[in-house]
């Protein structure tokens, strides 16, 4: 007697060795991924009726105990545990039930959202079957790693043709410092900077150019000289005029999840529940991108590591990455040569790139789709290997 860790590939290797019938792959198949779903304020009635349907369909439901002395004017979060083939037997069940027509709504969408979302940059959809690498280029004299920062436009263009030749899918670049206590750059500053080096960019190389920006100005004259990704820190928060922007020119934009401003962000920051304040933000802003005219097909979302966040905050959303996959759109994660991998160790940001390159095999096993990284090149060996093992 052994155990058997499988994914879909090994899981069909060992119905082969077992001569399964063909035709009952399918059916095994949903048994192989067990999920587990947290449901939010359900009524007395309504967690009562979902604990049976779940054990009647084989999977189980974890209630709080004050559910069973059926307080009737009290909300309650459960936990639901059941694989694919389960979920379809409680949708099934739960469509008879008016009381939870929506649940069984919200748990089909779950389950045909297991497929990978699309990503449209440009007029170019983009295959999300490997991990891409975001190359950062920062024209700041502030930035918090020294290595990144550039001035001069020929330096500029030989680390960027150096990061194409190592296997960039994207040029990220910044003219403001978001680092943590960072001050505010004025938008004509900002764009003063990016206007000596972003149009002999945009025209020498063909590769996506992001801007980080949060400013729909600077979108707005980054757009206009050839950039086709917005990168806003902020989540189209800070200025309400940007998804305007980025709706109207059909460009793609990451939405990342801040608590505060770069100036304030990690003084004491705090969570009653890390992973349901970050989800619930990034759910609300993607359906505000909706509301403004973005296409789906061009958000892709950021949990925002190190912005506003304690050091075990960083810890738990790359163990948890996984979780943000039910949004379905791509994950960027930009975890770099940041603090968290050098705090424990005291190591100084030029002594950060094992472990940077240590946490991103963890974040492609944990469901990165885009890494934003300074090197690239070791990074790029580092995807092809760790895609190679779990993709």
């Amino acid at each position: 007697m052994r155990l058997l860790i499988l994914n879909k590939k090994c899981a069909l290797q060992e119905f082969k060795k077992l001569k399964l019938d063909p035709r009952a792959y399918n059916i095994f198949m949903k048994k192989l991924n067990y999920h587990i779903i947290k449901i939010d304020n359900l009524s007395t009635a309504q967690a009562n009726i979902l604990k049976q349907t779940a054990l009647l369909s084989g999977a189980d439901l974890a209630i709080p105990r004050d559910v069973y002395e059926c307080r009737k004017n009290k909300r309650f979060n459960a936990i639901l545990f059941a694989n694919h083939r389960e979920i379809d037997k409680i949708i099934t069940r739960l469509r008879k039930q008016p009381l939870l027509k929506n649940l069984h709504q919200q748990l089909s969408k779950f389950i045909n959202q297991s497929r990978k979302p699309v990503l449209r940059i440009k007029n170019k959809n983009i295959k999300l079957n490997r991990t891409l690498i975001m190359g950062v280029i920062n024209i700041t004299p502030d930035s918090f790693y020294p290595g990144s920062r550039f001035t001069d436009l020929f330096q500029i263009e030989k680390t960027i043709q150096d990061m194409i030749k190592a296997g960039a899918d994207f040029i990220d670049i910044g003219a403001e410092s978001t680092r943590p206590g960072a001050l505010r750059v004025d938008e004509k500053e900002e764009i003063a900077r990016l206007k000596k080096i972003l149009p002999g960019i945009v025209k020498k190389f063909k590769i996506p150019i992001s801007i980080d920006t949060y400013k729909a100005g600077v979108a707005e004259f980054a757009i206009k000289e050839g950039a086709s990704i917005i990168n806003d820190i902020s989540g189209l928060s800070f200025d309400k005029r940007l998804a305007r922007i980025v709706a109207r020119n059909k460009v793609g934009v990451v939405i990342m999840h801040i608590k505060g401003t770069p100036r304030t962000m990690q003084k004491n920051p705090y969570y009653d529940d890390l992973m349901d304040e970050i989800y619930n933000y990034l759910r609300k802003r993607i359906d505000f991108a909706l509301q403004s005219g973005i296409e789906p097909e061009r958000i892709i979302i950021d949990p925002g590591l190190g912005f506003g966040k304690r050091l075990e905050d960083n810890y738990e959303i790359i163990r948890r990455l996984k979780e943000f996959k039910s949004l379905n759109r791509p994950i960027l994660v930009g975890h770099s040569r940041k603090s968290f991998i050098g705090i424990p160790f005291n190591l100084s940001v030029e002594q950060r790139l094992e472990g940077t390159l240590g946490v991103e095999a963890l974040l492609i096993k944990n469901g990165a789709d885009i890494i934003r990284m300074h090197d690239v090149k070791p990074a790029k060996k580092v995807a092809l290997l760790i895609d190679r093992i779990v993709r």
